[in-house]
């Protein structure tokens, strides 16, 4: 296993924030960034400095996972889990609701919680307060508790990896492009427990056939018969939404905690295989989920929590990267993705997650802070202050332009009171201004500069990839 260069910067980061004093240090990166990669590399040097290390998860698939990992890098470990022997190597994989119950059985020097924004709950306090000694490193991709608040109370420092946006344009996630609904629903009446919106009432809201229609319709419009996973409010509205997909000829199952490992196991490989192209789950597939695959989050689940909806839309972002390229260097990367199945996720907002103040798109920019409170102006921690805007016409969600990136449309801004300055009217010269552009897009010479230039004059990065390619792309031009 090699780590790409910003894996190991980052294993990097971590050694120092604990040289530099800190005894429980915070890790954050994006979703389908290779947390997992990097704690197992930490766990490997712990292993060979004969460190006990704990990796505590709280899911079934999670262990799974960090048990593959640990095995792909060649580390001895146990797993602590009922019906798991243990045969006490010094790295050990932990169910939390395992090792609460057995914390008389075991020693541990360094704990490593995996999504470790689950570290403030009772369970592992618990954990924490039996080895006060350890040293604490959490990874996660949304480094604040699910109600918004911060995570000071567990960690003294936060580790910040690249963004979203950063892993993007170095190829190592795809780009997102947001389709709303035609219609979302009124929520104004749901009432809210524990910081989102109450399960009960939102799904009855929800799970109803115009919702669902809407949803049908714009997969068939826009990723027919890619794979995706629509996230749902409750297991009754998973099964609606899975037999509605399937009423419209898709091949379509649902899965919920109440499925047996074995049936969730293949349904979500089904993605993979091709057996399953809609996925409808209930809070099962927000978290440690690896599917490369899916090209599209249906969001169906209006949720008031930025983690849950940053961690549903991260499961689209993996890239597939088409054969024959040099996945070694940048250039390659983004050539071998523009070449896929998969040059992009196509995200469904059919509960106009996007559109909640601090949401934005999942690629926005975030300032992480461990505090989580509010900052002047309002925002929080790891909100995003980009407006979105939605098409009229193909329903496109976008951040503010003069026109659709998707379909042209362009806008007609209405002024109540029109701008008024002195002077004399001058007619605009188009001409003038089309070779004001030309000159812009001559002077964008990176991939980067063109994505910038795109945003700014309405154009999608579709078209900036576009751009860059034709005029010598990764052989012509400076990346």
């Amino acid at each position: 296993m090699i780590l790409r260069p910003y894996q190991s910067a980052g294993v990097d980061a971590i050694h120092d924030a604990f040289a530099g004093g800190a005894r429980r240090a915070l890790y954050t990166l994006p979703t389908g960034g290779g947390k997992t990669v990097i704690f197992a590399e930490i766990a490997k040097l712990a292993a060979a400095a004969r460190t006990r290390t704990g990796i505590l998860v709280h899911r079934d698939t999670l262990l799974r996972q960090a048990s593959d990992k640990l095995r792909e890098f060649g580390v001895p470990h146990s797993i602590i889990a009922p019906g798991r022997r243990n045969f006490g190597d010094a790295v050990q994989v932990a169910s939390v609701q395992t090792l609460v119950r057995r914390l008389d059985r075991h020693e541990f020097d360094f704990l490593i919680p995996d999504e470790g924004h689950h570290a403030v709950s009772p369970t592992y306090q618990r954990i924490f307060a039996r080895y006060p000694s350890a040293h604490v490193l959490g990874v996660t991709a949304t480094p604040i508790r699910t109600d918004g608040q911060g995570l000071s109370a567990v960690y003294e420092r936060l580790v910040a990896g690249p963004s979203v946006g950063e892993l993007i344009a170095d190829g190592y996630l795809v780009e997102p492009v947001y389709v709303g609904a035609e219609k979302l629903v009124d929520l104004s009446t749901i009432r809210t427990r524990m910081g989102d919106y109450d399960q009960r009432q939102l799904a009855e809201a929800m799970d109803s056939s115009e919702v669902t229609g809407d949803a049908v319709e714009h997969y068939r419009k826009y990723c027919p018969g890619s794979p995706a996973v629509a996230f749902c409010v409750s297991i009754k509205h998973a099964e609606d939404v899975a037999a509605d997909f399937a009423r419209a000829g898709y091949r379509a199952a649902s899965v919920s905690g109440n499925d047996d490992i074995h049936t969730i196991r293949r349904r979500t490989l089904g993605l993979s295989d091709g057996s399953v192209q809609v996925l409808a789950s209930c809070d099962l597939i927000s978290e440690g989920f690896d599917a490369p695959g899916v090209v599209s989050a249906i969001l169906l689940r209006p949720t008031k929590s930025l983690v849950v909806y940053l961690q549903q839309v991260g499961r689209a972002l993996r890239p597939i990267y088409a054969p024959g390229h040099d996945l070694s260097t940048r250039e390659g990367r983004l050539a071998a993705i523009a070449a896929s199945a998969k040059p992009r996720a196509v995200v469904l907002d059919h509960a106009g997650n996007c559109f909640r103040p601090g949401f934005g798109f999942a690629d926005d920019e975030r300032e992480w802070t461990l505090e989580g409170k509010k900052k002047r102006g309002g925002a929080s921690a790891g909100a995003s202050a980009i407006a979105v805007r939605q098409c009229p016409k193909c329903f496109l969600c976008h951040r503010p332009a003069a026109s659709c990136p998707g379909c042209g449309h362009a806008y007609v801004v209405v002024s109540e009171v029109p701008d008024v300055a002195a002077g004399q009217l001058v007619a605009i010269d188009k001409a003038a201004v089309r070779r004001a552009r030309a000159e812009d897009i001559r002077a964008a010479e990176t991939y980067a500069d063109l994505k910038v230039l795109a945003d700014r004059i309405g154009r999608s990065h579709q078209w900036a990839w576009r751009t860059f390619c034709e005029r010598g792309g990764v052989s012509g031009a400076r990346a």
